[in-house]
């Protein structure tokens, strides 16, 4: 099915797309099942323009998070499309949704973890901010305040006088 929307042309094969999505493996890391919980009902716009390329926005390959006070942030969300895009090699989208700005990357230069088509290209949302909705303890194994820490330790280390 070709998809011309926006300024972008891009080939899916939707029922490949939704299958692929629906039957890979999640991570169950803190992070990822706070994400899980929340993000179709915090974005509907997102959820929606996920779901015109066979996507399903609690079921991405793959994330990066940091967790800050107390919300995660999620350096990427990242979703596996099978198809090809047409014309550019990448396609760039903003977005307002749920009150935060988001960045979505339409590229064929990641490869997921799981990926096992041949013909493929990745979503990249970037920009998601999610509160901890979990009824467990918030992860403090990766907090940004020890990182910042570290972060002007170097900085220190680096200064020219």
């Amino acid at each position: 099915m070709i998809i011309q929307k926006d300024g972008y042309a891009l080939d899916i094969d939707i029922e490949a797309t939704r299958k692929y999505s629906q039957e890979h493996s999640l991570c169950d890391c803190d992070e990822d099942r706070n994400l899980y919980v929340q993000i179709r009902g915090k974005f509907p716009k997102l959820t929606a323009f996920l779901a015109e390329l066979g996507l399903l926005i609690d079921r991405p390959d793959e994330t990066a998070s940091c967790a800050v006070d107390d919300y995660i942030d999620y350096h990427f969300v990242s979703y596996t499309v099978v198809g090809n895009i047409l014309e550019f090699d990448k396609y760039e989208i903003d977005m307002f949704d749920g009150g935060l700005f988001l960045n979505i990357v339409i590229d064929n230069w990641y490869v997921p973890n799981e990926q096992k088509t041949d013909r493929y290209f990745t979503v990249t949302v970037y920009g998601i901010d999610l509160p901890w909705v979990l009824d467990e303890p918030f992860p403090k194994h990766a907090t940004l305040g020890k990182m910042s820490s570290l972060l002007e330790r170097i900085k220190k280390l680096f200064r020219w006088n």
